[in-house]
């Protein structure tokens, strides 16, 4: 069974055996029960029978839909949106799985958000690729760790949309859109001491996603990025969900 797959099985809250059925039976899923900061530690639920009952509130209210999915087998790695039932969207949603052998999720990471447009490179039918996001993505998280920001700003396209957690307890999410508005927003935001560690990084043509931990708060944490890039490599969109304290891999 494909990661994708696993989850729309899981998304089916209507159908607890079938969702629970997703999952290996020691199998861990850490996600937000919406009390709170959406970077508010995950609430865990270790097993199948407690994963059966927490399904219903893991994705919140709407239908899931995924709109990119990458995956290498063992590790898989998505970003959907949650929409009424007049098709509007929700919210945002984003995870990271891994499978065992026979396909079964042993560990899902869980991201809800306020809706992040869409990228617009999302459904296109090549798989070429314009350039390596995972050097993109070393090169940018380098020159932000040491407050080269322009230098930062410079990795992303000049149309792009920048989405990322809140940078204060009880703000919005930042949203930057274009380098110059990118560029304002590191400044605004200042050096910060975070260090980033990649733990999956997965890429298809123009579409790149990764797990990862960041260090430098008290706490520390775990962080979801979805980004795409344009067809001169740089990062058209980039869209980050975090949580502290990080939830462990397997």
């Amino acid at each position: 069974m494909r990661p994708a797959d696993a989850l729309e099985n899981a998304a089916l809250a209507d159908d607890p055996e079938r969702a629970a059925g997703a999952f290996a039976d020691d199998a861990l899923l850490a996600y937000w029960n919406g009390t709170g900061e959406e970077t508010a530690p995950r609430t865990l639920a270790h097993g199948r029978d407690a994963i059966r009952a927490a399904l219903s509130s893991a994705l919140g209210r709407g239908r899931p839909e995924i709109l990119v999915s990458l995956d290498d087998g063992a590790s898989g790695l998505l970003e959907g949106r949650l929409v009424g039932e007049a098709g509007d969207p929700l919210a945002t949603f984003a995870a990271s799985l891994q499978l065992d052998g026979a396909g079964s999720i042993t560990r899902c990471l869980l991201f809800r958000t306020p809706f992040v447009e869409p990228s617009p490179t999302w459904g296109a039918e090549s798989d070429a690729s314009p350039a390596d996001a995972r050097a993109a993505l070393d090169t940018y998280f380098e020159h932000l760790e040491h407050g080269r920001f322009e230098a930062a700003a410079n990795c992303f396209s000049e149309d792009c949309l920048y989405s990322h957690p809140p940078y204060a307890p009880g703000a919005g999410r930042a949203e930057f859109r274009g380098r110059a508005e990118l560029l304002a927003g590191f400044v605004r935001r200042g050096n910060r001491p975070y260090e980033h560690a990649l733990a999956v990084t997965l890429q298809r043509g123009q579409e790149c996603m990764l797990e990862g931990t960041a260090t430098g708060t008290a706490l520390g944490g775990s962080f979801v990025s979805s980004l795409s890039l344009d067809g001169e490599g740089l990062i058209r969109r980039y869209a980050a969900f975090y949580c502290e304290p990080p939830v462990p891999r397997r």
